[in-house]
């Protein structure tokens, strides 16, 4: 009997182990409102179980996704959405008209998805709210048609906000800068507001999300912001000087270039050594020729950063400094061209100016 039992015990052992069951998340979403997922590495494939439900990346962002109902109610169905990091995510998709969640970090480091914070927004039809942000908005989703909001002309971090009407239905909004940052608020109708102005740069990164895993993969760079705020800090660490000038009291350092995943980090470090405070207007970026012909225009590329280090401090005290880096999608310098530097001052004319070369691109440094 022996035998028989020894090879019965070497027949189970071959058989396959069954396979593992996914995750799967319950996620309720409604026509009034739109629900946004944050995963932590760019989304490459979405499904949708059934018409009733409407999705897709959030403009600007690779790992966003919004998703909300096509009508008023639908069978329960299911999302599933794939990232580029080969993780698949399920969803069991349900109708509720006011869901109490209207975000969700995929990439919490909790058990499961986390709740995403939520900020009170109160607007009318007869005023104007407005909304400060500490860097250029990029996308703006609003829940239902009763809000309407745009940026306001002549500046790229502020939302101006108002009811289409007073019959206004509770609906959200969510704004994302090029910081990386997701704002999202629930908004409902009042005809008095008592806030009409927030200024949403004085927020800590956790209230404004839940952690780093609910940042955004920008479209105009592979790199998440989290990282490159700590790309930024080496950069600043190293020192180095690839030019520097001084004027009225006021020096301007470019330090060392870094390089990451086809992406420029340009240091600044700016002195004031004047007993008057110093508010930067504007720092400017452009490509120039060398030697201009005196019967010729001037030829100038401006070039636009995709992130700004620091961007949202603007003030130099007396004797104070301040240091940025300026982020940009990698570009080269013609021989016969210059990188200028300006940096503008707020109602004064203490600016300055900086030239760079491509030698000085071409000795950027990688990150650890």
């Amino acid at each position: 009997m022996a035998p028989a039992l020894a090879q019965s015990t070497t027949l189970a052992s071959t058989q396959p182990a069954a396979p593992a069951k996914l995750a799967t998340y319950p996620l309720f979403v409604s026509e009034q409102k739109t629900t946004h997922l944050v995963f932590p590495s760019p989304v490459t494939y979405v499904d949708l179980g059934s018409a009733g439900l409407i999705a897709a990346k959030a403009t600007g962002s690779e790992n966003i996704v919004r998703v909300k109902a096509a009508g008023s109610g639908f069978s329960e169905t299911n999302m599933t959405v794939l990232t580029a990091s080969g993780k698949l995510y399920s969803f069991v998709v349900g109708y509720q008209r006011n869901p109490r969640q209207l975000g969700l970090d995929l990439g919490a480091a909790s058990a499961g998805p986390a709740k995403l914070p939520v900020l009170p927004l109160y607007v009318s039809d007869q005023k104007t709210t407005h909304l400060v942000f500490p860097y250029p908005v990029t996308y703006v989703d609003l829940g239902n048609s009763g809000i309407l909001a745009a940026k306001a002309t002549g500046a790229d971090n502020i939302v101006r906000v108002k009811a289409a009407s007073n019959h206004l239905t509770e609906t959200n909004m969510t704004v994302l800068t090029s910081g990386g940052k997701l704002y999202m608020f629930v908004v409902n109708y009042q005809h008095d507001p008592k806030v009409l102005s927030l200024d949403l740069s004085t927020m800590t990164s956790s209230t404004a999300q839940a952690g780093s895993g609910s940042e955004a993969i920008l479209s105009n760079t592979p790199i998440p912001q989290g990282n490159l705020d700590a790309y930024s800090k080496q950069a600043l660490a190293r020192g180095g000087s690839a030019a520097s000038d001084t004027k009225n009291q006021l020096s301007v350092r470019a330090g060392s270039v870094g390089y990451q995943q086809e992406t420029l980090f340009f240091p600044l470090h700016l002195r004031n050594r004047s007993n008057v405070t110093y508010d930067v207007d504007f720092v400017k970026f452009y490509i120039q020729d060398k030697k201009i012909a005196k019967r010729t225009a001037e030829q100038a590329i401006e070039l636009t950063p995709t992130y700004v280090y620091n961007g949202n401090l603007k003030k130099i005290e007396a004797d104070g400094k301040l240091q940025q880096v300026f982020v940009f999608k990698k570009f080269t310098i013609p021989d016969q061209k210059n990188l200028v530097v300006e940096v503008y001052e707020k109602g004064g004319g203490r600016n300055i100016t900086l030239k760079l070369s491509n030698s000085d691109l071409l000795r950027a440094r990688g990150f650890r």
